[in-house]
This record gives C-alpha cells, sequence and structure tokens, in this order.
C-alpha cells in the first residue's frame, strides 16, 4: 500500500477521461427557466463513480476490482499489460487518477464528486464544461443563453468545471463567461441531446466572435438578443470551427491534445492541468481588431495567424506562417460558412451524398466496378481530362483493394445553390488491415435532377502547380524549396505547357508516358523552378499554366499555391542505391521522419518503376499503389515489380510525400538504379 501513501488513486481516464475531466458543477442558483424547477439528480458515492468508470474507460481500468481502504481513500487497482494503475476517491468526495503509463507515474487530481454527478447520474437534460485559459477559471459566472434568449447562470468550480440544467430550454445554446482580467468568453453548442459538453476557452471565443463577424455583428451584441442574433446551428459552428482548426492543428497534434475533428474544440471534455489543449492554451494569445491575429509561443517552434472575414461571400480566410529554426511554412486557407438555410441544406444533402458513396465502395470492396460508381458521378463530367467513364474506371480500380472508405466535407470552398455548383475539399480516409489514411482532395459537385452529384473541373489535363519542399537521396541528390508544375494529359491531346508566375516561365518537357489506375496512357509534361532564393512565394501565389493542343489551339488556367513549406522530411531506411537495393518483387520496408512546421493530413508512399531512362517518352512508367498509412506513421512496406508493360525495370523511384492539413507539401525522391 506504499505506492498510495501521497494519494487517492483515481478515475479520469488517462487521454479520454483525464482530457475530459474538470467536471461540472451542480446548476447554480440563478434565474430560472420560467415556470420551471431544476431538476437535482441523486447523490452519486464512490463505488458508483469507480463502477462508471471501469464501464465507460475499460481500457484503463479493466474488469470489476475490489475496493480497499487507506488512510481516508477508497482505492481500486487494475492491472494493464503488466503495469497498475490505480484510481480512488479520498473521504471529502476528491477524484485522483495514477499509473506509470496513464500519468507518468504523476498523481493528478480529476474533480470531485459533485463535477460528475450529472455524467454519471440522471441530472434531466444538462450542459457540463471546463473554464479555462491555460489555467482553470474558477469561481467565475457563466450564463447560458437558449434560442429563445432565456437564460441560466452557474458558478464554476476550483477546476473550471460547470454544469447546466437545460430541462425546457431550446438549442441552440450561447455561454458567455467574464474573466477576472474583465474579458469576456463566449462558447456555443448546437447539441439538443442530453449530456452535451460545451467548453469555455479562448479558442471557443474565437470560434463564436468569428461566426458573428463574417455575419457582419459582434458577439457582445448577438448574445444580448439570441432571437434577434441566433447563434449557429451544429453545422455552421463546424464550418467556423474548421478555419480556426485550420490554425490550430499543428499545436494540438504536438501537444497530443486528441482534437480530430473541428467540434472537438468545444465538445471534447479537458482538464485545466497545462497538458494536452490546456498546455496549448497556455501558449496562446489573440488579439481582435478587423480580424483575429492568433500568437503561438513553443519552446522551438512559433506561429502567427490572421482570420479574415468578407461579410460579402460568408468566407474565413486563415493563413499562418510557422517557423522552427531554419525552417518555415506557410498557408491561407478560405472556407465559406453556410449562412443562409438554402445553403446548409446543399451542405446537408452533400454530405449525405458521400456517405452513401463511402458505404458502397466499403460494401463492395474487391467487386467494386466501374457501373457501380456511375449514380454518383454527373454524366457531363470532365474532370482533368478524363470523361465520366474514364474517371470512374480509375476510380473503381482506385477503390477495390479491399479497403473500406469514408468521405466527408474537409472545408467549402465555394457555394451557389442558384446554379446547383460547389467545390469542396473532401477528405477520403481509405482502411485497411488496421491502417487508416486520409486524403483530401478538391472535387467540383453540380446538382443534376434534385441530386448532387461528383461532377468536374472542366479541365482538358490534370494540372498541379506546388510548392513542395523537395528532397532527393539514393542515387540522386538534392534539397531546398521549389514550384513544381506537372501537367498529365490523355495521350496526343496536348502539344506543348509552359506556365508562368514569379519569378518567371517555367519550361516543362515531355517525359516518360503514365499508365494510370484505369490502364489509360497520359503524356506527362513536367517542369520546376527552383532551388528557390531568398523569401518564400507567399500563400496564394498565382500561376498561370498554358497548353498547347494537338491542333494547335491553346487553353489557359490559374492556380494558387496555398501553402509552402521549406521543411524536407528524409527517408532513414533502405540506404541502399542499387536496383537490387530496391528489392523489386519482394517486400522492401521503408521509414522516415515527421515535419514539426505544419500539422500532417497525409502520408503517401509509393514506388515507380522505369523500363528506361525517366527523361525519354519511350519509356514506359508504372505505379506501385501507395501503401496505406496513418497521419503519424514513420514506416510502411511496398512490394514493387521488377516489370512494367512486359519489359525490365531498369529505375525504381520511391515517392514520399507528406502533405499538410492546408497544403503543406514536403516531396522526397529515393532512386535505385
Amino acid at each position: 500500500m506504499a505506492v498510495l501513501r501521497p494519494i487517492a488513486m483515481a478515475v479520469c481516464a488517462a487521454a479520454t477521461l483525464i482530457a475530459g475531466c474538470g467536471g461540472g458543477d451542480p446548476p447554480a442558483a440563478g434565474p430560472a427557466v420560467r415556470g420551471q424547477a431544476p431538476q437535482r439528480a441523486a447523490s452519486l458515492d464512490a463505488n458508483g463513480l469507480m463502477d462508471w468508470a471501469e464501464t465507460h474507460y475499460a481500457e484503463y481500468f479493466p474488469g470489476h476490482s475490489a475496493s480497499g481502504m487507506y488512510d481516508r481513500y477508497l482505492y481500486r487497482a487494475y492491472s494493464v499489460a503488466g503495469k497498475t494503475n490505480y484510481l480512488g476517491v479520498t473521504s471529502d468526495g476528491g477524484i485522483y487518477v495514477m499509473g506509470p503509463d496513464l500519468t507518468g507515474g504523476q498523481i493528478v487530481p480529476v474533480g470531485t464528486l459533485a463535477d460528475f454527478t450529472c455524467r454519471v447520474l440522471s441530472c434531466g437534460t444538462s450542459l457540463t464544461g471546463t473554464a479555462a485559459a491555460g489555467a482553470p477559471i474558477a469561481g467565475a459566472t457563466v450564463t447560458l443563453s437558449d434560442s429563445a434568449n432565456r437564460s441560466v447562470t452557474a458558478i464554476t468550480s476550483a477546476t473550471g468545471g460547470y454544469t447546466f440544467d437545460t430541462t425546457g430550454l431550446s438549442a441552440p445554446f450561447l455561454l458567455q463567461l467574464t474573466t477576472p482580467a474583465g474579458r469576456r468568453l463566449y462558447s456555443v453548442t448546437a447539441d439538443s441531446a442530453a449530456s452535451k459538453v460545451a467548453n469555455l476557452t479562448p479558442l471557443t471565443d474565437l470560434i463564436v466572435r468569428s461566426w458573428y463577424a463574417v455575419r457582419g455583428t459582434a458577439a457582445d451584441a448577438a448574445f444580448a438578443d439570441t432571437v434577434a442574433a441566433p447563434a449557429p446551428s451544429q453545422q455552421q459552428a463546424e464550418s467556423v470551427a474548421s478555419a480556426v482548426l485550420a490554425v490550430m492543428q499543428r499545436p494540438l497534434s504536438a501537444a497530443n491534445a486528441a482534437i480530430a475533428s473541428p467540434l472537438d474544440l468545444i465538445t471534447r471534455p479537458f482538464s485545466a492541468n497545462h497538458t494536452g489543449l490546456d498546455g496549448v492554451l497556455d501558449q496562446t494569445s489573440i488579439s481582435y481588431g478587423t480580424g483575429a491575429t492568433i500568437t503561438i509561443a513553443g519552446a522551438t517552434v512559433q506561429q502567427t495567424s490572421v482570420l479574415a472575414y468578407d461579410t460579402a461571400s460568408g468566407a474565413i480566410t486563415a493563413s499562418s506562417t510557422t517557423v522552427s529554426g531554419a525552417n518555415t511554412s506557410t498557408s491561407s486557407v478560405r472556407t465559406v460558412v453556410p449562412l443562409q438555410t438554402a445553403q446548409a441544406t446543399a451542405l446537408d444533402e452533400i454530405a449525405a451524398m458521400l456517405r452513401d458513396f463511402g458505404g458502397l465502395v466499403s460494401a463492395r470492396r474487391t467487386a467494386l466496378a466501374t457501373g457501380d460508381l456511375a449514380p454518383y458521378f454527373d454524366p457531363g463530367l470532365l474532370h482533368d481530362g478524363r470523361d465520366v467513364r474514364q474517371y470512374t474506371a480509375m476510380l473503381a480500380s482506385v477503390f477495390n483493394g479491399g479497403q473500406s472508405v469514408s468521405a466527408a466535407v474537409q472545408r467549402l470552398k465555394s457555394l451557389d445553390v442558384a446554379a446547383g455548383r460547389a467545390e469542396a475539399v473532401v477528405n477520403f480516409t481509405h482502411s485497411l488491415n488496421g491502417q487508416s489514411m486520409v486524403q483530401g482532395t478538391t472535387f467540383v459537385f453540380r446538382k443534376v435532377g434534385g441530386t448532387w452529384l461528383f461532377s468536374g473541373n472542366q479541365r482538358i489535363a490534370q494540372i498541379e502547380v506546388q510548392a513542395e519542399a523537395s528532397m532527393h537521396q539514393g542515387a540522386t541528390s538534392g534539397e531546398g524549396p521549389l514550384v513544381n508544375v506537372s501537367v498529365l494529359a490523355p495521350r496526343d491531346t496536348v502539344r506543348s505547357v509552359s506556365a508562368a508566375g514569379t519569378p518567371g516561365i517555367i519550361p516543362l518537357g515531355q517525359h516518360s508516358t503514365v499508365v494510370d489506375e484505369g490502364g489509360m496512357l497520359l503524356d506527362q509534361f513536367n517542369g520546376e523552378q527552383g532551388q528557390l532564393p531568398g523569401a518564400l512565394p507567399p500563400a496564394g501565389t498565382q500561376y498561370t499554366v498554358t497548353l498547347t493542343k494537338s491542333d494547335g489551339a491553346s487553353v489557359s488556367y490559374v492556380e494558387a499555391i496555398n501553402a509552402f513549406t521549406t521543411e524536407g522530411v528524409r527517408i532513414t531506411t533502405p540506404t541502399g542505391r542499387t536496383l537490387a537495393d530496391a528489392r523489386p518483387d519482394e517486400t522492401l520496408n521503408v521509414a522516415w521522419g515527421l515535419p514539426t512546421t505544419y500539422a500532417v493530413a497525409s502520408i503517401r508512399l509509393s514506388g515507380t518503376s522505369y523500363t528506361g531512362d525517366m527523361e525519354l517518352s519511350s519509356t514506359y512508367r508504372c505505379e506501385t499503389p501507395w501503401a496505406i498509412t496513418s497521419a503519424t506513421a514513420t514506416s510502411a512496406s511496398l512490394s514493387i515489380p521488377g516489370t512494367c508493360s512486359g519489359q525490365a525495370v531498369r529505375i525504381v523511384d520511391l515517392l514520399l510525400i507528406v502533405t499538410g492539413i492546408n497544403g503543406e507539401h514536403s516531396e522526397t525522391h529515393y532512386t535505385f538504379q
């Protein structure tokens, strides 16, 4: 029992429960809702709390351990992977947790029985949360206002926790708290289910203020009359929160804050203990003017971000610059908020179509055929030079590898309800053998016959203008930032390509013929501008790409670079450079590091096989399917075929692409020959 000597071992399990503690208080005396008496829950005791923890957090407190007493503590001990976790409650209702992996062997207080009463027992409908700005905001009055302008109040506990009885109130709710320094903080929830969570932090405040700013209204005035200036719906709050998460994901990921989706910034329980989300709040300061400026001062990484609001288009632009040592990353991301009911309905319909599409792919798996996809695609589609038949054939080949797939809108780039047209970044999550990979792709949607469908960008070729941190290893060498222009056009449809931007013309040469996943032959044109001297081109820099078609006519497209990074990602394994080191027709294990100046959205590893000189159009080039990896992966395996289009492979090029959530791009080539 010596391990218990100073403590009570407690309940609120690690990344979820510890991050989820801070609890809440029973509803404080305050203005009652019209004609309604607040409900009270039955009393919660220590054993009831620990029974609840065993059910909800079995990964930390498995089985049903017997309770023991030490001094004034009731505790239980649990064996997890050969180590012991403890949870317990003091005689005055304090809750604590301890474990080697759970808390690093430290004793962590996570609240009181009063804080958790409404989470464990029924309190009618309730709203709980934690108020913190790097430290708990204790003893402050929180006011909740509903959609009918009715309000109730609660007082925050020593841990910053609060609980509201929301029986009889109508969501969405706005929350307001005044800090001891006199600053007002806001939060919101659109969830009308029982046992909701809505925290109050500078980040929830930024979300609420941004919602009203893009509508041309001040949050302080809106809170005074929620009928005239309603709170955002859940969908609208998520859209605004996605713009905030675009600038906060890097420090949140670095702090292991477990923020995976935009609304987690509001609804994910956390503890005000200077770790995780609360640790990021310690580093963050926000100032407001015509927009919002967010400064994050880490020990080795410095970030400055600005949110700008366009009330005419209902858009938020989030721009960031992050510096770590010699590395710099910049980005600029625009998000359209669905302010009008018709826009919100359209976005809901697109989201429903994407869910159905992912369900179909996941159900069919290796039996997926081109015809299965046809109902989801615009018959008039022209996308990157492919018609609807060619495009769906390619997708069927990509998706029928046995993986499950889900699809969801990451952010809305444009939405014209009257024209029935939308453009959005869609996250496709591929899952196979316990691994998941997220790939963000921009799609145009068109409403055809009353149904939103995948449509095309109406381009005659696939065009990419990519600012990247480039690195070459193996049989080739070199590294540094550059702008890379790549065009893939159906064979014999494009004669030549050029690009113009900062600082000048980029000539493109024709290279090896590409065989895509659907078997279509594509002419490849590549050119680059680098290694770039001096300052990086600012995010938003435009390049004009001009294609001369086989009939002599030309067409031009404008591409804007929305992100740039100087931070390369080095492959650490393998270390050889000969063709034999690529292990053709065998398994090749590959390992790499991770960037620090941007948050990773996806990691893609593939192998490209060439039958000869990769610069010659007579050479055939074949792609090895992408390895499915998570955004935190540092290794994967590939099997690279020894032949391409019936010919022996002479060169193998490993390609590792690390993409940031805002479009940052680090590309590493490892060549064997």
